[in-house]
């Protein structure tokens, strides 16, 4: 009975050896890893920004044309667009509205707010 107890002390001695050894190689590989990274961020600081070829683009540029969302009505529709500018000066945002819902069809039609928000855009850019 004492061989099979110390067989099995002796078996579990190894397995914890393995299990040690396995820790020790996976903790060197985590600490050369952060090493690495230390080296890389230490190389990222010392890049001078200035060096960077300038962008041709302005970003809110680049941000605008990735914006989320559904893209405005009256931007992708210029015939839509060409009516509320022929009109625009001499009309209100509700006669506008109006006057778009007497001319287009239903999946054409732009509501007043719309319309306003369309050109406080214009208007911005």
């Amino acid at each position: 009975m004492d061989n099979a107890v110390n067989d099995d002390i002796e078996l579990l001695e190894h397995h914890l050896k393995v299990a040690h050894t396995a820790f020790e190689q996976g903790f060197k590989a985590l600490e050369k890893a952060s090493s690495e990274l230390a080296k890389i961020r230490s190389a990222i600081r010392q890049v001078n920004i200035g060096s960077l070829p300038p962008c041709s683009v302005p970003v809110t540029e680049h941000r605008r044309q990735h914006k989320s969302g559904r893209p405005s009505k009256i931007n992708n529709d210029p015939e839509l667009q060409a009516f509320i500018l022929a009109r625009i000066d001499r009309m209100t945002f509700v006669e506008l509205a109006s006057a778009v819902a007497d001319h287009f069809p239903p999946s054409r039609r732009v509501g007043k707010s719309a319309i306003h928000a369309w050109y406080r855009r214009q208007a911005r850019d």
